[in-house]
């Protein structure tokens, strides 16, 4: 009975513990998105390797980084170092964007997530399971900002970054024509990035990417795209191959 009374305190503080820790680091994240001098900072520095973040003060005065070195250093809780690496790169690419710029992306992209936007990218952030996802990511914002994207394509194409292993990211572009591969055309049909262009009764079907794809590929991982972007599948654009 009090072994189970001491767990269950022990849980609630780590709860409470963790709370405050992703409290602090939305805050930190904010504090650096808003912040022109901390994406120089993070420019000058150049593209460095992460482990001269924590063995150095060169980043500090990064409030994100400085944030997660002290809560790596003080855990040694791998996910912070991962996240600060994350951090790292996604404000390492999007240098180059304005405050008034991204002040403008956060401001439509919390209208339309309907929720706290420095908030609701964190997530994202944190979420993304590889490194070059990071990059895909920044990439996308670019083009919000550029208005070659629209938000809610946006909000689509995170939503679908988060879904595709990375691996199979860097299929996308064998579908710019007719393809079929086992495995990575399941998850990219499923993940919403293809459509079935070819219906073939002696071998398997052939598929290509659609609107969303074309995008993805295009803007996130910034590949020439030779397709025209489709927003609709037509009958019409299905073929059946003789038997």
């Amino acid at each position: 009975m009090f072994l189970c009374v001491k767990q269950k305190y022990w849980h609630n503080i780590f709860l409470i513990i963790k709370k405050y820790q992703m409290e602090e680091l939305v805050e930190s994240f904010k504090n650096t998105y808003d912040s022109d001098t901390a994406y120089d900072t993070v420019a000058q520095a150049g593209d460095i390797v992460v482990d001269a973040l924590i063995d150095d003060g060169v980043l500090d005065g990064v409030p994100i980084i400085s944030t997660l070195k002290g809560l790596y250093k003080a855990t040694k809780n791998y996910q912070f170092y991962r996240l600060m690496k994350k951090m790292h790169k996604f404000i390492f690419v999007t240098h180059g964007t304005t405050l008034q710029e991204r002040e403008k992306f956060i401001t439509e992209y919390a209208e339309k997530n309907k929720e706290n936007g420095c908030e609701a990218l964190f997530a994202v952030l944190e979420r993304l399971d590889n490194i070059n996802k990071v990059t895909i990511l920044a990439n996308l914002i670019k083009a919000k900002i550029r208005c070659n994207i629209s938000i809610e394509n946006f909000i689509r194409l995170t939503t679908i970054l988060d879904r595709i292993p990375y691996s199979d990211l860097s299929e996308l572009s064998k579908y710019t024509k007719d393809y079929y591969e086992d495995g990575s055309t399941d998850i990219l049909l499923s993940a919403g990035v293809l459509y079935e262009t070819v219906l073939d009764t002696n071998d398997t079907n052939k598929y290509r990417l659609n609107t969303l794809g074309a995008m993805l590929l295009k803007y996130g991982l910034l590949e020439d795209v030779d397709v025209e972007i489709q927003s609709t599948t037509h009958l019409k654009d299905l073929e059946w191959k003789d038997l």
